[in-house]
């Protein structure tokens, strides 16, 4: 089993234990979790069930905004590849947008308007870039092409962005779009 097949697999047991339980369970054992595991990312907002955590049932226009465009998003949180910046787009609409941009879902039309946005190199296929964010376990399908962002795709963004490696590639070595290095455990 490759390290991502192994990630995938602990995402979804870990899924499949706190689905029934309650928001304020979930955010208890997360916060045990992340303790015991030396994990510096807080899951407080989870646990007090604020309207800005990825699993608050509020809608989106409910949300708290911060004055922030999608660039200066981008460039706080440096993105790497084409994936971790369609993460980026989809929390920028859920989390960060003012209530006129704001949405909970995206499509390919959202990510050609704010890559460009961010000045983030676009794609050749858009849609690709979507299914490859799903497959990477940061987005779930809603259908009809639109795709919103998880809670591992929250928590990549809010917690593990920018990656402690960013800017340190030796130059002249690129990684092919969509990839992204695993850190050795």
């Amino acid at each position: 089993m490759s390290e991502a097949d192994a990630e995938v697999a602990a995402i979804q047991t870990i899924v499949a234990a706190l689905t029934p339980l309650d928001a304020e369970a979930r955010g208890r054992v997360l916060s045990y979790v992340f303790g015991r595991l030396g994990l510096r990312a807080s899951v407080s907002g989870v646990a007090s069930g604020s309207p800005s955590s990825p699993s608050s049932e509020g809608p989106v226009s409910d949300r708290p905004r911060t004055s922030m465009d999608i660039r200066s998003l981008k460039e706080e949180k440096q993105p790497e590849t084409a994936i971790e910046m369609a993460a980026l787009v989809a929390y920028y609409l859920s989390e960060v947008a003012g209530p006129t941009e704001a949405k909970s879902s995206v499509d390919a039309d959202d990510l050609k308007k704010y890559f460009k946005q961010a000045q983030f190199p676009l794609p050749q296929k858009l849609h690709m870039t979507l299914v490859h964010t799903k497959n990477a376990g940061y987005f779930d399908s809603v259908g009809g092409g639109q795709y919103k962002l998880n809670p591992v795709g929250y928590n990549l963004i809010a917690y593990n962005l920018p990656s402690s490696k960013a800017g340190e590639k030796p130059s002249g070595v690129r990684r092919a779009k969509g990839s992204r290095k695993r850190p050795k455990r």
